[in-house]
């Protein structure tokens, strides 16, 4: 079993463990309920006018670099299960930090934070297809690494 499916259990059980009703969750909860429990793709939200996309990606980006050096026991930019399924809430509620950014690579990110529980939660996008999606590079908190787990 891969270091990424061990965390991807872990948090499958620590969303259970929240006992959320999905009868009464949001639209953007429910998709990330659904892309962890693999019943899809990826999550996708719509915000001003924009596709929003999180999919596996692999331990640079996407999911699978979120799970594996965010939700992780040891991981600094530790996240909890419930900031996990509320990714999408961050646009909503967030702060934008900056406007687009040109990388190196000719894309273009941009970042958004808010404070939840005394730490900044933050949201890297980046453009693809000529602007028409943006894919989450990374969601972090500004946890340092800490004794035991916090999820």
């Amino acid at each position: 079993m891969s270091f990424y499916t061990e965390l991807l259990s872990k948090l499958r059980s620590d969303i259970k463990e929240l006992k959320l009703q999905r009868k009464k969750l949001k639209d953007h909860q429910l998709s990330m309920l659904d892309f962890i429990e693999g019943k899809k793709r990826y999550s996708q939200y719509i915000f001003d006018g924009e596709i929003l996309q999180l999919s596996r990606g692999n331990e640079k980006y996407g999911f699978e670099h979120i799970l594996i050096n965010h939700y992780s026991p040891n991981a600094n930019g530790k996240l909890l299960a419930r900031e996990v399924v509320n990714i999408w809430m961050l646009l909503e509620r967030g702060q934008k930090v900056t406007d687009f950014e040109q990388e190196s690579k000719g894309n273009f990110a941009y970042r958004l934070f808010k404070s939840h529980n005394g730490a900044e939660i933050r949201l890297t996008l980046v453009n693809f297809q000529d602007g028409i999606i943006k894919k989450v590079l990374s969601y972090y908190s500004d946890r340092e690494q800490e004794k035991g787990d916090l999820s």
